[in-house]
């Protein structure tokens, strides 16, 4: 049986990801470190350097930095190190984000012995190969438990991959709410130098990758529209990147080359927001964003938004009320949405208003990093269990948790 837990939980993050993250940032940063010994792993492709690396330097936290390819020797060295880590650290819990990090780390944590192996869901397998959607199912195999964050990703799991439900955890995404409120002016006007935006206005912001189905080409025909109202505005796509970039380009030479601007990547993206008159989030499909921060951050950020449905916005978003809803694939009613946003100073007010009051009632970090850490001391816990007692106690606590404790539903 495995040795009981220890009072002071040494927990592991193993992610993928090249730019700034600030989900895990906080979490680093809140998680209360009497409970826990927090180290992480950074999983990289083709060498590049993770943007995260500079913080866990800054925060003294332990970290390892692992190069990997998709080569199968690679990602096997990585598997490996993995293995290593967690044995020689005597990891109690690791938990992975995004896909190429869960693979690896949930596999080479497996093989160490670690007891409590957690991937938290950032994606769907919608359209993909039968190969990657085997290996997801075996990701999903190796962890005991999975967070998720959106009821959509709960019912893809259990439905289409057959998931073990006990397995399963709901955790909303939380946010530092504060650190998108009152923002200093000298911050904005910093930026707002920095892309010349002095004298343009509205601005109409994008934050996307330069994917089809962020629903980009359907922004852009709808403010060529908006120009004949408003030949100043500017159209700001942040984070302007992606397999589709050249599609993307394609549509913006429809549009005068004054008029857009693209920005790669911002580190201020709190200031970034202020720059936006009305933020633009147009996911073409309901099932096509698994939670969706930018609905989160906007409102929180205090921006009136036009937005489509998807991921985590049916759950909390409501027409006219907290922010104005377009139909899938529709630059018409895009148009129409910032064109009535922009007229009327109520409506904006009120978006803005209710919008803030609807993040702060859901999206609160404090609930999330609270959430999490009870659910990896009661994870703990049970690992200690023997199976079968375990499986008496999954039966009786329930199925999914949220933010603000355990639920049926």
């Amino acid at each position: 049986m495995p040795n009981a837990p220890r009072e002071k939980l040494r927990l592991t993050f193993i992610i993928s990801i090249e730019v700034r993250w600030l989900h895990l940032e906080w979490m680093c940063r809140e998680l209360d470190r009497e409970q826990f010994d927090i180290s992480v792993l950074l999983v990289s492709l083709g060498g590049r350097t993770p943007h995260l690396k500079q913080f866990l330097i800054d925060h003294d936290i332990p970290f390892q930095h692992l190069h990997c390819t998709l080569a199968p020797l690679s990602l096997l060295r990585t598997v490996y190190a993995i293995y290593r880590y967690c044995r020689k650290e005597r990891v109690d819990v690791v938990h992975t984000h995004m896909f190429l990090a869960s693979l690896v780390g949930l596999l080479g944590s497996r093989l160490a012995g670690t007891p409590v192996r957690v991937n938290t869901r950032h994606h769907h397998l919608k359209h993909r190969s039968r190969s990657i959607i085997w290996l997801d199912r075996l990701a999903n195999r190796l962890a005991t438990h999975i967070v998720i964050a959106s009821q959509l990703v709960h019912e893809r799991l259990l439905q289409e991959q057959r998931t073990v439900s006990h397995k399963l955890a709901r955790v909303r995404f939380g946010i530092d709410l504060d650190a998108f409120r009152g923002i200093e002016p000298e911050r904005v006007a910093a930026l707002r130098k920095k892309y010349s935006l002095s004298g343009q206005a509205p601005v109409i912001g994008v934050i996307a990758r330069y994917l089809k189905s962020k629903g980009i080409q359907y922004v852009i025909p709808a403010f060529r529209e908006l120009l004949e109202q408003y030949p100043s505005a500017r159209l700001l796509l942040a984070y302007a990147r992606g397999p589709d970039r050249r599609f993307i380009q394609e549509a913006l030479a429809e549009l005068p080359s004054e008029s857009y601007l693209e920005i790669e990547f911002e580190d201020d993206v709190f200031a970034l927001y202020q720059l936006f008159d009305v933020c633009v989030h147009v996911p073409t499909g309901v099932d096509l964003e698994t939670f969706g921060l930018i609905y989160v951050e906007a409102l929180a950020a205090g921006i009136p938004t036009v937005f489509t449905l998807s991921g985590v916005g049916p759950e909390f978003l409501t027409h006219r009320h907290n922010t104005w809803l377009v139909e899938h694939r529709n630059s018409a009613q895009i148009h129409q949405g910032l064109e009535t946003v922009l007229a009327s100073r109520e409506l904006r007010e009120r978006l803005v208003h209710n919008g803030s009051r609807s993040v702060e009632a859901l999206f609160d970090l404090q609930q999330m990093v609270h959430a999490l850490a009870d659910l990896y001391h009661e994870w703990a816990r049970l690992a200690a269990i023997p199976y079968s007692q375990r499986q008496t106690a999954h039966s009786i606590k329930g199925t999914v948790t949220n933010a603000r404790g355990p639920s049926s539903s």
